[in-house]
């Protein structure tokens, strides 16, 4: 069975996050990220989380084969988006 990276942030608790690093072990990176989700524990919960094919995808910076984005990181993203829509904000 393939084996995946998978870099996670928690909530912010209560102003920085913690991060995570782990090989998961699935048939396809959505598999990957099914099972990463459900052993996830920390007390604040999960931010978001993206599955890579290896760690060195993840340190090359290669795109992620799946990412996930919890109710709040997606409300955070929007609100990012529209102020740079707006020229609200001035570094990317």
């Amino acid at each position: 069975m393939p084996e995946f990276f998978v870099y996670a942030n928690s909530n912010a608790a209560p102003f920085v996050s913690d991060s995570s690093r782990e090989f998961v072990e699935a048939s396809t990176p959505k598999e990957a990220l099914r099972v990463f989700r459900k052993n996830y524990t920390h007390p604040c919960g999960l931010f978001a989380a993206a599955v890579y094919a290896d760690a060195n995808a993840y340190h090359k910076q290669d795109k992620p084969l799946v990412c996930w984005l919890s109710r709040k990181a997606k409300k955070q993203e929007e609100n990012w988006w529209r102020k740079i829509k707006k020229g609200e904000e001035s570094d990317a």
